[in-house]
């Protein structure tokens, strides 16, 4: 299937109904269409079939535009968080050899602190002369798009940034359109729908945004994307769908006036990628009624694997209703999941296994690493590394990942990435990440670091040398120790690390980042 026609078609259908708002500007789905087209138009007049360009931006009404245009001129779309250093976005463009990188001001001094090669182009989508301005006036060319078939590239998504082998998931346009099928199937998507989008588009609230446009709702886009800003948008817009991680439902359920706001118009809140905290859970179900809907996905298997309703949401206990806590829910309709031991075989009811995924949106492959792909890709079944059990219900349950992942605030932290930049600084002899539970962030990255004799470093300038480099992922929490704890094989023993984290430690070894 070829998403952009799909997404031309829909907006054929919907015409004159207002598709995208953000602020006091405003596109019908056709004009919204006719502006897709051109600057489709212009991006296949300049860049070959299959080029990979680079969207770094915070959330705007032009990187919906550049979604549809790359996907309508058969390019590839390699979408960058925006809160992503300069330092990781330099790693990920060199990685996927990026012809271009488009980007609005507020990542500007990112992409310009980034160190590309001279062929990559950057533009600026907020410049009134120049580039920009001029793609968007280009003639529409129609011989030149909707050229994509179901298997040809529609995204590189990455898993990771830093690392010496970041890993890009290879989408094809087939991969996307099974993704919004799952959601058109499955969850309760409708025209008259009013959605607000809080997370960042280039990532997990952006895979919504298609399927909503496909059916023909008004789509808002929340800036700033803060819980008072959305709060006052549901009252005036009578916004009824919105998603977003539990940190922001959890910081949206404490303002102080939300009690007495009127979000009546809500019926269905989309939460996922960490757990929800049972406080949060339950002063939601309290506040909002049962609107609450769970999702689970990977990257690799994009966002639809397994999902909980809101009437899964609550099960009997002694003929009394109670909220389920911690429930990943049941597989999608089209989708296959099976927990398996370690040697393949299924696990059984209760016993915990490795979440296994067969579907139609499963991942091509990692860009340019084929062992990589073949060690996660068995048989034609997706290992996700998230350990789950089953209940007598048929209901999954996370109990822990097996690869080595924390998430802070909705954003995925590999201690990897974050201990090899560590033991290359000067002074640093050997260094660890563990995660720490927090009830605002999820989780934090907590730092075990063991310094060299003569070295100077404290934990304020451990954390002032990453920052530059892993923003956001920079931990939050330092240990300096004199030495790491091993196991038989030698190997650092990060579970007597999380023992010790949870410890009191002096306020000169433990001091915040």
């Amino acid at each position: 299937m070829n998403l952009s026609l799909v997404t031309s078609q829909a907006a054929q259908l919907h015409g004159g109904r207002i598709a995208i708002v953000e602020g006091d500007r405003a596109w019908s789905y056709r004009d919204f269409d006719a502006l897709v087209d051109r600057l489709a138009s212009g991006l296949a007049g300049r860049f070959s079939a299959g080029a990979r360009i680079g969207v770094m931006m915070s959330n705007c009404a032009e990187a919906v535009m550049l979604q549809f245009a790359l996907e309508r001129a058969s390019l590839v779309r390699v979408p960058v968080n925006f809160r992503y250093t300069a330092h990781e976005l330099s790693t990920l463009m060199e990685h996927c050899g990026a012809a271009a990188v488009f980007f609005n001001a507020a990542c500007a001094p990112a992409v310009h602190a980034a160190v590309l090669l001279p062929s990559v182009s950057r533009t600026c989508v907020d410049e009134v002369t120049g580039e920009w301005p001029a793609l968007l006036a280009t003639p529409a060319n129609m011989a030149l798009l909707h050229k994509a078939k179901s298997e040809t590239l529609a995204t590189i998504n990455y898993t990771s940034g830093t690392t010496g082998a970041p890993k890009g998931v290879m989408l094809s346009h087939g991969n996307w359109s099974s993704v919004y099928a799952n959601m058109l199937v499955d969850r309760d998507l409708r025209a008259d729908d009013v959605v607000g989008y809080v997370g960042p588009l280039t990532h997990a609230s952006g895979a919504y945004l298609a399927p909503w446009f496909w059916r023909g709702a008004r789509n808002i886009i929340v800036a700033p994307p803060t819980p008072a800003r959305l709060i006052d948008l549901i009252e005036r817009e009578r916004i009824t769908a919105f998603t977003c991680v539990p940190t922001f439902l959890t910081k949206m359920l404490a303002q102080a006036d939300i009690s007495l706001r009127d979000l009546s118009s809500l019926r269905l809140v989309g939460y996922g990628a960490e757990p929800l905290p049972a406080n949060t859970l339950e002063r939601g179900w309290a506040l909002l009624g049962p609107v609450l809907w769970q999702n689970y996905g990977q990257t690799e298997a994009m966002m639809t694997c397994v999902h909980l309703p809101p009437q899964d949401h609550v099960r009997m206990v002694d003929g009394k209703p109670a909220l389920r806590h911690g429930m990943l829910g049941r597989p999608y309709t089209l989708v296959e999941v099976v927990l398996r031991q370690e040697d393949g075989a299924p696990a059984a009811v209760g016993e915990i296994g490795e979440l296994t995924v067969r579907a139609s949106h499963v991942m091509q492959g990692y860009w340019n690493q084929p062992d990589a792909t073949a060690a996660t890709v068995r048989d034609g079944w997706l290992w996700t590394g998230d350990l789950a059990v089953a209940d007598d219900e048929g209901l999954l349950r996370l109990v822990g990942r097996r690869k080595d992942m924390l998430i802070c605030g909705g954003f995925n932290i590999y201690p990897g990435e974050i201990e090899s930049l560590l033991t290359g600084l000067d002074g640093v002899h050997e260094a660890a990440v563990v995660a720490r539970p927090d009830p605002d962030w999820g989780e934090i990255a907590v730092a075990f670091v063991v310094l060299a004799p003569e070295s100077d470093h404290d934990a304020a300038t451990l954390a002032a040398s990453l920052r530059p480099l892993l923003g956001i992922k920079t931990p939050k929490a330092w240990h300096l120790v004199p030495e790491l704890p091993k196991n038989g094989n030698g190997k650092i023993d990060k579970r007597e690390l999380v023992r010790r984290d949870a410890q009191p430690v002096p306020a000169a070894q433990g001091a915040p980042a």
